[in-house]
């Protein structure tokens, strides 16, 4: 199990749309959710596959570099998540 998070140098994004709800499996980068800077859209893609079982964040949300967006449930052995990178859209 591990916690969606951004790894960011952006002070902060703002939460758009969940692309995946929960309950659904993701799969290695997927993207999960749309993020704004204000001025460009981004997508978050999941840093391993896994069960989303749970969202913390909704529409409006404001994300900073560290925060906690989703839980995503794996199988296997246990092994240290990277942060996931914001994508460009366009």
């Amino acid at each position: 199990m591990y916690e969606l998070k951004i790894a960011t140098e952006e002070p902060s994004y703002t939460f758009v749309q969940q692309l995946v709800p929960a309950g659904s499996l993701v799969g290695t980068g997927q993207a999960v959710c749309t993020l704004t800077d204000g001025a460009m859209e981004f997508h978050v893609p999941a840093p391993r596959q896994g069960l989303l079982v749970e969202w913390f964040v909704e529409h409006g949300a404001v994300i900073e570099n560290g925060d906690s967006m989703a839980r995503i449930v794996c199988e296997g052995e246990l092994v240290a998540v990277p942060a996931a990178v914001p994508m460009r859209l366009g």
